[in-house]
């Protein structure tokens, strides 16, 4: 009985993963156990544990601005004009373009600029920021 319940869990749970994943027809085939069930490989556990790891946090609508917040769950409410965050790198503050998530610190030089219609940071150049990479799209 617990066979049953446990497999009848765990198929739909892993044919959900493999369409959230976008698992490629050239995967190697799931092994089948005695009970009928599929084997978890490394090749679907890996993937399927780090999207369940991103899942935590999202971008939340504030006024016209759009804000991480770490502590909530679901879809995104909005798409930050630019992506990315600010990350230490050593005792440096560095930009990340593809980070998703707070700011982990504050540069002392540098600032967002004008980039057609893109607001881009720039480390080298100094003065008040030109955009908000926080405004939503």
């Amino acid at each position: 009985m617990v066979r049953r319940l446990i497999g009848g869990l765990f198929v739909p749970a892993l044919v959900l993963a493999a369409a959230v994943l976008d698992v490629s027809a050239t995967a190697a085939a799931p092994k089948i156990g005695r009970n009928g069930a599929p084997q978890v490989t490394a090749a679907y556990s890996a993937p399927f544990a780090s999207a369940v790891a991103q899942a935590k946090g999202r971008y939340k609508k504030q006024g016209n601005t759009c804000q991480w917040d770490a502590n909530d769950s679901g879809p995104n409410q909005c798409t930050p004009q630019t992506s990315g965050r600010f990350k230490k790198s050593g005792d440096d503050c560095v930009w990340d373009s593809g980070g998703t998530g707070d700011d982990q610190c504050t540069p002392s030089k540098g600032r967002f600029k004008k980039d057609g219609d893109k607001c881009v940071w720039n480390a080298s150049d100094s003065g008040p920021n030109q955009c908000n990479p926080r405004t939503a799209k």
